[in-house]
């Protein structure tokens, strides 16, 4: 009987070792949030960065779709100001006439910018 009473005792000792050996300790759930504040810091700055680049590829996209209107109104002899502004996008339209092979050709530049500093140019002979 003794050697069961010292056999249960043992066993009640183990048992309640694995139970505390079962948790985390503080060390590892400070360095599993550490890891984990990182891959979210990671992942916000992707997001981010998908959204500007989104961002700027519809204003490229409104400053094309401009300068063909502007082009074909202009080819068409509908638009007739060579300078002016539509929302953020200034635009311009320069004619030049070059001779090539005994032809004359009117060279038409629209060059649409974006507070001044992006610039989009399409050319046109006529």
């Amino acid at each position: 009987m003794t050697k069961r009473l010292l056999s249960m005792h043992l066993e009640g000792s183990i048992s309640k070792r694995r139970g505390i050996e079962q948790g985390f300790t503080l060390l590892e759930v400070l360095v599993a949030m550490a890891i984990f504040g990182v891959a979210v810091i990671t992942l916000l700055g992707v997001f981010s960065n998908g959204l500007n680049l989104t961002r700027l590829t519809n204003e490229h996209t409104q400053a094309i779709i401009l300068a063909q209107s502007k082009l074909a109104g202009f080819n068409a002899g509908l638009e007739h100001d060579t300078i002016g502004k539509q929302g953020r996008f200034d635009w311009e339209i320069e004619t030049s006439i070059i001779d090539h092979r005994s032809e004359r050709l009117e060279k038409i530049t629209l060059t649409i910018s974006r507070d001044g500093n992006q610039k989009i140019q399409l050319v046109s002979l006529k």
